[in-house]
């Protein structure tokens, strides 16, 4: 009977079609197709079963609107599988002849008409109602035929697999991804006869009855009760957070997981095998509570310990400022973290995996003053006493710009230079590391009898005269820099002038202003004058084609040292791309070795060393080459 169905096929499938009065072939094309015309290649299965499926084959099938059968029954429930391919289910009471494939500009006629094979036919499927690992029975004629038994969603369960197969009855082990749907049968075939069960087959899933506990802290174990829990493949909490690693009893009715520290507030589901969700009743977690803060107020970069409950589920602790502090110890009682140095007043937050936050306020420790040594001196050194004073950043002098420089800190004690321009009464004034500002003493500075700099430049140059602008310069009685004695004049009691030597050493240099009272200092740097250019030729002597030369008495040399060099001035738009250059002495011999005829590209340099510079003193020098114009000759010191 199997070589009898697929003889019929095979034929079928070769059959070609007269579409709008053209006829086609299976195995030709149309090089000016029309992708508004619809054209069949190929139907079948034929014979196909009633109840069975049949396909279409060929090209813009998908503008099929109905299939009308040989009795004029008009299909229009059509499956577009693609634009090149179709299907539709053949009802019980068709009869046999041509098909018609209508569209919008036209219809399809078959040149061979469908014929219908009888002998496959369910009879009864039993149990209606099934579950998963039991055996579903399929009674009715010719079944032998049958290659596969489809359950709903297109779970395929192979004649290999079937427990028993014959021609009146197939049963099979129902699948664990099955669900509730009519089942159809395959015969196998590459156009298969398919045919479907008459009636629905209801698959039984898994059922929760109850979770516990409820609430529940992450971490935990959570039981959940039901049936047929052995169709689980996986749990999945809130936020989709699925897990996969679970325990089941034997009787799959009872399931174990614990709790991800992840999962949020939200109904469990029960993923099963064929892809069906079963939902519980929402799942409430156990979140952590603050009870006290200790201490509070709390110093920043000091520990702060936090008791309260279900404190191990936090995971981050965040300080006003949006820092978070370093949890040093943790127990589900309490934890130690260490408060960042950032932190300002304000609430902390725990956080946990889950989701959850939960705040509490706290205040900080401020750097406090309480007393300061005296005198108070413009210019003069300041002790600030007091407590966490550890906490400063910065002091500054209230309505003053002027950077206080801190010369020591400690936790009871900052050490600090008054500017020489504050004086009368004025507040200090302590930044935190955290950025607060605290208004920490009020002291009456006395103006500073030493000379003072508000204003000066950082760098000067050798010979020059620079600048001092500030205050006690009439008290000035002499300038050093670098620890020679310079030159100076003042104009009243803010003017400074200092000359800068000529020897002056090039770096940074300390600058010294002596009064009656002691001295101030400061950094200036200074700068050479740079080399000295001296020029021993000028005029325009073009090189050609090896034609020009400058010749050059030893006279000219008698200043030069060892270290000097004699540079060649090029005109620019004389260089060609060949130019080249030489230096020779008095006798035409190459001055040193690689100074005869070397590419240039411009202006260029001869280096004086020992045996260079006997030879310039006792014969001179000739410059030559090609291709270039030479414009001066100098000697750089």
């Amino acid at each position: 009977m199997i070589s009898i169905i697929n003889k019929h096929l095979s034929v079928s499938f070769l059959v070609c079609l007269i579409c709008s009065g053209l006829v086609f072939s299976a195995c030709e094309k149309d090089e000016k197709e029309d992708p508004n015309v619809v054209q069949l290649e190929v139907f079948g299965p034929s014979p196909v079963l009633r109840g069975g499926e049949i396909k279409f084959i060929g090209k813009n099938l998908d503008k099929v609107t109905a299939v009308v059968l040989a009795d004029g029954l008009e299909i229009t429930d059509i499956e577009v599988k693609s634009p090149q391919e179709i299907a539709v289910h053949i009802p019980q009471d068709a009869e046999p002849g041509h098909i018609t494939l209508k569209y919008a500009n036209g219809e399809i006629k078959t040149k061979t008409p469908l014929t219908f094979s009888e002998p496959i036919a369910i009879e009864k499927v039993s149990p209606s109602g099934v579950k998963a690992g039991t055996v579903l029975t399929i009674e009715g004629d010719y079944l032998n035929l049958i290659e596969q038994v489809i359950f709903a969603q297109d779970v395929i369960v192979e004649s290999g697999d079937f427990v028993s197969h014959s021609r009146k009855k197939i049963e099979v082990t129902v699948p664990k991804e099955a669900q509730t749907g009519k089942i159809s049968l395959s015969n196998g075939a590459e156009i298969p006869i398919i045919i479907y069960s008459p009636d629905e087959i209801v698959v039984t899933q898994p059922k929760i009855t109850t979770i516990a506990p409820n609430p529940i802290k992450p971490g935990q174990i959570l039981t959940l009760t039901g049936t047929d829990f052995q169709l689980v493949e996986s749990i999945l909490f809130a936020d989709d957070i699925a897990v996969t690693d679970f325990t089941l009893n034997t009787a799959n009715s009872e399931i174990k997981v614990s709790v991800p520290a992840a999962a949020k507030q939200g109904s469990v589901k029960l993923l099963t095998f064929s892809g069906i969700e079963i939902e519980s009743e929402a799942l409430n977690l156990i979140a952590p509570a603050i009870q006290t803060l200790t201490p509070n107020p709390v110093k920043n970069e000091a520990n702060l310990k936090i008791d309260g409950t279900h404190l191990d589920l936090v995971t981050s602790v965040v300080f006003a400022g949006g820092d978070a502090g370093e949890i040093v110890a943790q127990s589900a009682a309490s934890i130690t973290v260490k408060v960042p140095e950032k932190a300002t007043d304000g609430d902390l937050v725990l956080a946990t995996a889950s989701g959850y936050e939960v705040s509490a306020s706290y205040t900080l420790i401020k750097p406090l003053v309480t007393s300061t040594s005296s005198p108070i001196i413009g210019g003069q050194t300041l002790t600030l006493n007091g407590t966490n004073l550890d906490l400063v950043a910065s002091v500054a002098f209230e309505n003053y710009t002027e950077t206080v420089d801190i010369i020591s800190q400690t936790s009871t004690a900052i050490q600090l230079v008054i500017p020489n321009t504050v004086l009368g009464s004025v507040m200090i004034q302590l930044t935190s590391k955290n950025g607060n500002v605290v208004d920490a003493i009020q002291v009456s500075v006395t103006p500073t009898s030493l000379a003072y700099v508000s204003s000066m430049p950082t760098e000067a140059n050798q010979k020059t005269t620079i600048t001092l602008t500030g205050g006690n310069f009439d008290k000035v009685t002499g300038v050093t820099l670098g620890g020679q004695t310079v030159e100076w004049a003042r104009a009243g009691a803010s003017t400074l002038f200092v000359i800068v030597p000529a020897n002056a050493s090039p770096g940074n240099q300390t600058i010294v202003l002596n009064t009656a009272g002691g001295s101030t200092s400061y950094v200036l740097k200074v700068i050479g004058t740079g080399p000295v250019v001296t020029d021993i030729w000028t005029g325009s002597v073009d090189m050609g084609g090896w034609s020009g030369n400058i010749q050059l008495a030893a006279n000219l040399f008698s200043s030069v040292v060892v270290g000097d060099e004699i540079q060649v001035t090029v005109n620019p738009a004389s260089v060609q791309g060949n130019s080249q250059g030489s230096f020779k002495d008095g006798s035409w011999a190459q001055i040193a070795p690689g100074t005869e005829y070397f590419n240039i590209s411009g202006d260029f340099r001869l280096s004086v060393t020992a045996e260079v510079l006997t030879k310039l003193q006792s014969g001179g020098l000739v410059i030559s080459g090609q291709n270039y114009v030479a414009t001066k000759v100098s000697v750089i010191h």
